[in-house]
């Protein structure tokens, strides 16, 4: 659900029956609870665990805007959502209910803001299979928490490098993506100049040489697999045959374990 709170809104103190998932989009304030009060800001994720009483205290000035995932007991409930169940609790260990989190990095952040207007999207228009994909962002969030996207914004420190690695971990993972320097480098909300000076200090090649070198390491796994060229090609992000065979040419030299 999304709660945009007026200048005057004010939130008694209560419990919901489903756990929550709370990104600060917008605004500053306080959350309020047994454990006291926490200043949350811009940019925060909050676990609320169902019955957890609580309450948002909105600053006089900046009002929040609260985006929230509700979660209930029954999606945990299946056989299939029991890996879920156990993602969610491992969570709540590492972070206490109501510790303001953040993303470890700007790559991170924005990949936690895109589930959320993904969410946000498909409850709003309906779709056919939009339960479904609600459950496939809550799956996707409990993933970036146990993978450490996130860490106690107390603790954190901003870090181009760390940005930068998250990026290229995507690219690896994404390789056979149509992948645009422009949609990265907005990804880690940096100019796709100042992207670009960062990757070949990092990498010491140009995005498009690192994205090559990436899809022959996958081409040579799926030739491996298959044996089949023209599938290989086209699995790897290529779409020009002529192109791969001139790329693969190139590059294949490089990579150990093949001939």
């Amino acid at each position: 659900m999304e709660s945009h709170h007026a200048a005057d809104f004010e939130m008694p103190i209560g419990s919901w029956p489903f756990h929550k998932v709370c990104w600060v989009a917008i605004g500053r304030g306080v959350l309020e609870s047994d454990a006291g009060r926490t200043v949350i800001e811009g940019d925060d994720l909050l676990l609320l665990p169902a019955k957890w009483p609580h309450r948002f205290i909105d600053h006089p000035g900046q009002p929040l805007t609260l985006v929230i995932l509700c979660i209930s007991n029954r999606f945990f409930g299946d056989a299939p959502a029991r890996q879920a169940n156990d993602l969610w609790w491992r969570a709540l260990k590492l972070f206490p209910p109501g510790t303001p989190l953040c993303a470890r990095s700007a790559f991170c952040g924005s990949a936690m803001v895109e589930q959320f207007r993904l969410a946000l999207r498909e409850q709003g228009q309906k779709e056919l299979g939009w339960e479904t994909a609600l459950e496939a962002v809550v799956d996707r969030m409990l993933t970036y928490l146990a993978r450490n996207y996130f860490v106690v914004r107390s603790e954190h420190r901003e870090s181009a490098q760390r940005t930068l690695e998250d990026a290229i971990t995507y690219i690896q993972a994404h390789c056979y993506e149509p992948l645009q320097i422009s949609d990265i480098a907005q990804r880690c909300r940096i100019s796709p100049r100042r992207f670009t000076d960062l990757f070949k200090q990092h990498t010491g090649q140009t995005f498009n040489q690192y994205l090559n070198q990436e899809r022959i390491r996958y081409a040579c796994r799926r030739l491996d697999e298959t044996g089949h060229i023209l599938y290989a090609c086209h699995e790897s992000g290529f779409n020009d045959l002529a192109y791969f065979y001139r790329v693969f040419k190139n590059r294949r030299v490089k990579l150990p374990g093949h001939i």
